[in-house]
C-alpha cells in the first residue's frame, strides 16, 4: 500500500522561512557577500557558491568557510544542478551567481541545437522552458537556493514608467518573478551621514520586489541572519 500523503503534512508555521531568492542589482554592490553571509546561520551552513559568472573572487577573505565550484559552460552547469538536487551533499545553501549568464549561456546552447537553426524562435521556447525549471527545481530543493543577477531597466512606451527588474531574457521574465520567495534589489543609499547597503524587499515605486513574510521596504546593512531576524519579528507581530 502506497504511503500516505498525511506522513507529509505539516504546519504552517513550520515552512515560514526562505525557500528561494533572487537578489539583484548592480556590480559591486556585495550580492555575493550578501549570499554567502548564509554561512553564518548554522540551518543554512555549509554554504555553496555555484560560480558561473566568475564574481565570487574575495568571498573567502570574510567568509573562508565557503565553497565554491565554477560553472563556466551551459553543460558544467547542468552536471552541478543535477548533482545538487539528485545526489547527496552537505550544502544547505547554494548560490547562483548570477542567473542572467547563466541565461547567456543556456541561449546559445539552444541556438546551437540543430531543431534550432532557421527557427529564430524556437530558442526562446526552449530558453523560457529552461529558465522556469530551473528556478521551480531549486525553489523546491531542501536547501535555500539564492539567484543573484544583474538589474535591467525598462521603460513603458505608453505611460514612460520606468522601472528596475531583474535582467531575464525573453519571456521567461513574466514567469520568474512568481517563484521565489523573496526578490530584493541591492543597493548603496545615504542613511544618515553614512553610505550603507540597502536591500528593498517591500513595495517600491520604480522597483520590482517581493516577499511573502511581511517584511518592511528595506533592510539597511543586510545579512542572511538580519533577514531571517526580519521574518521572525513580522511573524511575532502578525504580518
Amino acid at each position: 500500500m502506497a504511503a500516505s500523503f498525511l506522513a507529509g503534512v505539516s504546519k504552517a508555521t513550520d515552512v515560514d522561512r526562505i525557500n528561494s531568492a533572487i537578489v539583484y542589482g548592480n556590480t559591486g554592490t556585495g550580492k555575493t557577500w550578501l549570499g554567502a553571509s548564509a554561512d553564518e546561520i548554522e540551518d543554512y551552513a555549509p554554504v555553496l557558491i555555484v560560480d558561473v559568472e566568475g564574481s565570487a573572487a574575495g568571498v573567502g577573505r570574510k567568509y573562508p568557510n565557503v565553497d565554491i565550484v565554477t560553472a563556466d559552460t551551459y553543460e558544467k552547469l547542468e552536471i552541478i544542478k543535477r548533482e545538487l538536487l539528485e545526489e547527496e551533499h552537505p550544502y544547505k545553501t547554494v548560490l547562483i551567481d548570477t542567473l542572467n549568464v547563466a541565461q547567456d549561456r543556456a541561449e546559445k546552447f539552444f541556438e546551437d541545437l540543430p531543431k534550432n537553426r532557421g527557427n529564430k524562435f524556437g530558442k526562446w521556447a526552449d530558453l523560457k522552458d529552461w529558465t522556469v525549471q530551473f528556478l521551480r527545481d531549486f525553489h523546491h530543493a531542501e536547501f535555500l537556493a539564492v539567484f543573484l543577477a544583474h538589474p535591467q531597466v525598462d521603460k513603458d512606451e505608453n505611460t514612460g514608467r520606468i522601472t528596475t527588474t531583474v535582467k531575464i531574457a525573453g519571456s521567461a521574465r513574466d514567469v520568474a518573478p512568481t517563484i521565489p520567495d523573496l526578490i530584493g534589489f541591492l543597493d548603496f543609499e545615504n542613511v544618515g551621514d553614512k553610505v550603507e547597503r540597502v536591500l528593498y524587499v517591500g513595495n517600491t515605486d520604480g522597483l520590482v520586489t517581493k516577499n511573502r513574510f511581511g517584511l518592511e521596504q528595506k533592510l539597511v546593512k543586510p545579512t542572511m541572519v538580519s533577514i531571517q531576524t526580519a521574518i521572525f519579528e513580522a511573524k511575532e507581530a502578525g504580518k
